[in-house]
């Protein structure tokens, strides 16, 4: 997709590709979650507490490999074959090197844990580095050329192989080493793929200086995701130092239910709306519209949702998980409620790198991760449930300082949405309500977990969806929607033509 791209073809290929991915993304979070049913019934809380105490130093490490040059791959207006090529390099040098610091690590976090199985865990996922370093530049040019075959497949793929991989070495008691062969399966499929699907190959690198501009944007995007990364880390780093593997397993899988269920979409999505936004940024009328409209979608795709998960907990625990992890289910109300938020936190962050305010996003967001740490800190008074409550109370302080930094420059302001967010809040509150009253008479009539579940899953959607039918902004908003599902259609705008006559 080239700068000069019309914004009607931009957001035509936008849309085509959300909606395929909101359907990869559905397949993607049943074979997710089918596969982590399966395991937990097959598995214990300590074999998942053991992988969760290595998160922590391998997930820090993932950071350093990627260097957020993939964002700046997709966001920069322009990009040579020598600029690809030199990232290429670098992010294979870097995994490289990150492998051996994480071998070097690994009996000092065993020592920590006073436990040698981490130790064996890093070393096995070290190799996982690598492989990962050599693929992301593929995958990152996919995005900027807006290719979303290549791309579901290959994020749809490794899930399907890292389930089989996991469950069948479950299945022959290989223990927690049956979540390592999965996530080192997974690696190398997606890498595969990426090799195969993609026209580029490396050369030698060449005028490694040019590569600077890009590596400062992404450095900034680095330094953020670090930040994030330690404050959300330190939460089994801790619990598992202060409280043993079965509750930081028990912990782990609660907030990963949640999770799961959201980033799944917020991932893929982000990646569609800043690279349709940073192509329109050269017209702010086109690029306001487009902006709020990838926020409503996203809004209101996630938070009747998770506002179901938080009345049904103990639901969706005994559902997926099985009724032995049914003291996961506060951990699991408590950070759908702390997940409230996060879908208009991102919708934010995107004006930041589409923009290439990524210093500013930096800023903005080491403040918010320090009310992290201190929420973290707090919560541990009163152990795993206590920090997921301490997540809740403390999201308010930390989305809204995103949304007013995000919206202070640029053509989206802060009115422009709220705006937009206020039909959007009144149809949660009319879904919470009709979901307190279902989620009442579920709980009464002691109805079958799954059952129960889609009833509520059933009450909150519709709710909001006749809440929206009921005001103007509301019924505004479907019509976006319906606008949007029009440019789904083939045939009805050139985005295709534009697509195959992408440039590097």
């Amino acid at each position: 997709m080239t700068a000069a791209a019309r914004p009607t073809d931009v957001m035509a290929v936008a849309s085509r590709w959300a909606v395929s991915s909101v359907a990869v993304q559905f397949a993607k979070s049943l074979l997710l979650l089918g596969s982590q049913v399966v395991l937990a019934r097959l598995l214990g809380p300590a074999d998942f507490g053991i992988v969760a105490m290595c998160a922590p130093i391998f997930g820090l490490c993932c950071l350093f490999n990627d260097l957020g040059l993939s964002q700046a791959v997709i966001q920069s207006p322009s990009l040579s074959a020598d600029d690809s090529n030199n990232i290429f390099w670098i992010n294979f040098a870097l995994g490289c090197v990150l492998a051996l610091v994480l071998l070097l690590l690994a009996p000092a976090l065993a020592g920590f844990y006073n436990d040698h199985r981490v130790a064996e865990v890093l070393a096995a996922l070290s190799l996982v580095m690598i492989v990962n370093s050599l693929s992301f530049q593929q995958v990152a040019l996919m995005h900027r050329r807006m290719q979303p075959v290549p791309i579901l497949l290959i994020d749809i793929a490794p899930v399907l192989a890292n389930a089989i991989a996991s469950i069948s070495a479950a299945h022959l008691n290989f223990g927690y080493w049956a979540i390592v062969i999965g996530q080192m399966v997974h690696a190398l499929t997606a890498g595969l793929l990426a090799w195969t699907l993609s026209p580029f190959r490396p050369a030698r690198p060449h005028a490694l200086a040019k590569a600077l501009p890009l590596m400062r944007f992404g450095a900034h995007l680095t330094g953020l995701s670090i930040a994030s990364f330690a404050a959300t880390s330190l939460s089994p780093l801790l619990i598992g130092r202060l409280f043993g593997a079965l509750e930081v397993g028990l912990f782990d899988r609660g907030y990963k239910l949640v999770s799961m269920s959201a980033v799944q979409f917020l991932t893929p999505l982000s990646r569609i709306a800043e690279t349709s936004l940073a192509r329109l940024y050269a017209d702010p009328g086109q690029y306001r519209q487009a902006h709020l409209q990838f926020s409503e979608a996203l809004i209101l795709f996630l938070t009747p949702g998770l506002v179901c998960l938080a009345f049904m907990s103990d639901y969706a625990v005994q559902v997926l998980y099985g009724r032995e992890w049914i003291a996961a289910s506060d951990i699991v109300r408590w950070f759908s409620v702390a997940g409230l938020l996060a879908p208009a936190g991102t919708a934010a962050s995107w004006l930041f790198v589409s923009q290439g305010r990524t210093d500013q996003m930096l800023r903005y967001g080491l403040i918010g991760q320090l009310l992290s740490v201190l929420s973290l800190v707090l919560g541990l008074l009163w152990g795993p449930v206590g920090v997921a409550v301490s997540a809740a109370i403390f999201s308010i302080p930390i989305h809204g300082l995103t949304l007013w930094g995000a919206t202070r420059h640029g053509p989206v302001s802060l009115s422009h949405f709220l705006n937009m967010l206020f039909p959007i809040g009144l149809s949660i509150i009319v879904s919470t309500a009709l979901l307190y009253g279902a989620s009442y008479q579920v709980h009464r009539l002691a109805l079958h977990p799954l059952i129960a579940l889609t009833i509520g899953l059933l009450t909150a959607y519709s709710g909001a969806g006749l809440a929206l039918c009921a005001t103007r902004p509301g019924r505004r908003i479907i019509r976006n929607a319906q606008r949007a599902a029009q440019m789904v259609r083939p045939g009805t705008l050139s985005a295709r033509q534009s697509s195959r006559h992408a440039t590097v």
